[in-house]
């Protein structure tokens, strides 16, 4: 059968549209990595073709490109391909992110100040740390105005408890470039951080960033509890 009669709903591109590329088989997953087959012969007979000549799965690790050539139908370039679809896989596994740990405001200054710094709205960002000070997530949560930010607690500690956060610290910045905090600035910290009790959350710092930096619990007695 070749893929024109394969009804559309069955062709592996547009079953990965409709459903979504989990709910390929594998047969499906590496003719699409194949595009297209030969003729009188389907891209999915030609995909079933290479995984009968494998014992198991496990096996695309090691296949070479002349192993693959030597399907019928297979030449270099299909080969290339479905070894790079491979290689990308292996590298997605074995990757592992370098752990950014976050125990100074210059710490977190350096690490935010290229992305806020040119914004012209107040924008609020959550840093969410395991027990290490270590950072787990960054999330953007809220932006405002040019001198004013409405944030709503509930989406910063949703955060916090998804990913079983240890400790969150909040940092907003001033488009003006001063990063002097505001009588609402102080109100907000004061009041997040009673929620945050109340939840059993620890906030470590609210810091806001400008042309330098200006750290709550450094400069004002809110963290001194």
């Amino acid at each position: 059968m070749i893929l024109k009669e394969v009804p559309i709903w069955d062709r592996p591109r547009e079953k990965a549209l409709n459903e979504g590329i989990k709910s390929l088989s594998n047969v499906e997953l590496i003719a699409i990595l194949l595009r297209t087959g030969v003729k009188e012969e389907s891209v999915l007979n030609l995909s079933q073709k290479l995984l009968a000549k494998l014992n198991q799965m496990n096996d695309l690790n090691e296949i070479t490109v002349t192993e693959l050539c030597s399907i019928k139908g297979i030449g270099p370039a299909k080969a290339i391909t479905v070894l790079a679809g491979v290689e990308l896989g292996l590298r997605i596994v074995k990757f592992v992110p370098e752990k950014v740990k976050l125990t100074t405001p210059q710490a977190v200054f350096n690490l935010l100040k290229d992305e806020l710094k040119p914004l012209k709205q107040e924008t609020l960002v959550a840093l969410y740390l395991n027990v290490k000070g270590e950072l787990i997530i960054k999330k953007t949560l809220f932006m405002g105005t040019v001198n004013l930010i409405v944030i709503d607690a509930k989406e910063i500690f949703k955060w916090a408890y998804k990913y079983s956060a240890s400790a969150i610290i909040i940092v907003h910045h001033h488009p003006s470039g001063d990063p002097t905090p505001s009588h609402q600035d102080l109100q907000m910290t004061k009041v997040l951080l009673q929620q945050a009790d109340a939840l059993g959350f620890v906030i470590i710092d609210h810091i806001i960033i400008g042309e330098r930096f200006y750290s709550m619990k450094q400069q004002t007695n809110l963290f001194r509890r």
